[in-house]
């Protein structure tokens, strides 16, 4: 079972509304949704009288405290063992459906696409991404287990992979990938486009893409929470539902620094970057 917590807090127009509604109770309205084989306890609790009756959530919550969607504006209570879930693994699936989206769109053998992978956690990833490109670079410490792979792939397909254990084999790449993000010490080519999962604490002159969006519809749009996003629900469905249908999911939007990019003005961007190159 999933369980959501929202906590709403009326707003009044008026101080006497205001001091009146301090003397109301607060409100907790317990659904059970379900879809597919999943149950969803979704809590809607009003707070009008200005304390939150925590003792009342829990008796719903119960061992669910350790996992609770909720929005990050809530703040949960301290030593208290509730902890919001969050999970980075539908985020790194987005992160590398990006990049073979991108490269779909691109159809340029010449890019250079290069793949931070230190630990091969993303072996499947350089068959994809040689669909669309001749120039794939990984930069990993397991070069034995992605020796194999790359014999694999050229036997199959014909199509080679350079692997490397230095940072620098990435300087000269037009696309970034790294699913499990950046090392601060990483030189970027300038206007390259990264993909990525977290945001990095180095300022880059490239386009590092850190965070992704994607839209439910259908069934799962319906029972989504309206303070929960769909892209954070997906990642619940995802990691603890094992809905991984949605891992083949592309993003819709993705951002960057103060920046929202679509995919298709991630390949604009792209587009100029291989442009110049060619000049």
């Amino acid at each position: 079972m999933l369980t959501s917590l929202d906590i709403v807090t009326p707003t009044y127009n008026s101080v006497l509304r205001k001091l009146i509604s301090k003397l109301m109770f607060d409100t907790m309205r317990v659904d059970i949704i379900k879809f597919t084989d999943i149950k969803l306890k979704q809590i809607v609790y009003t707070n009008r009288s200005g304390r939150i009756n925590w003792k009342k959530i829990d008796k719903e919550v119960l061992a669910q405290r350790n996992r609770l969607l909720c929005n990050r504006k809530i703040e949960l209570p301290l030593n208290s063992g509730y902890k919001r879930f969050d999970s980075s693994e539908l985020k790194t699936r987005l992160c590398t459906n990006m990049s073979i989206s991108l490269l779909c769109r691109l159809q340029d053998k010449k890019l250079c696409v290069g793949i931070l992978d230190i630990d091969a956690s993303f072996t499947g990833l350089p068959k994809h991404l040689l669909r669309y490109t001749d120039n794939v670079v990984v930069v990993t410490k397991e070069t034995d287990i992605y020796t194999q792979v790359s014999e694999e792939i050229l036997n199959e397909t014909g199509a080679p992979i350079r692997l490397s254990k230095s940072l620098k084999s990435l300087e000269i790449c037009d696309l970034i990938i790294a699913p499990k993000g950046l090392i601060n010490e990483l030189k970027i080519k300038k206007n390259a486009i990264v993909l990525t999962t977290k945001k990095p604490k180095k300022v880059y002159d490239a386009t590092v893409v850190y965070d992704y969006k994607i839209e439910l519809s259908g069934e799962l749009e319906s029972v989504c929470p309206k303070n929960l996003s769909h892209t954070y629900f997906a990642s619940a469905l995802y990691t603890m539902c094992h809905m991984y249908k949605l891992g083949s999911l592309v993003p819709s939007l993705c951002v960057s620094d103060n920046k929202v990019h679509t995919p298709s003005s991630l390949k604009v961007l792209m587009e100029n970057i291989t442009d110049k190159t060619l000049t």
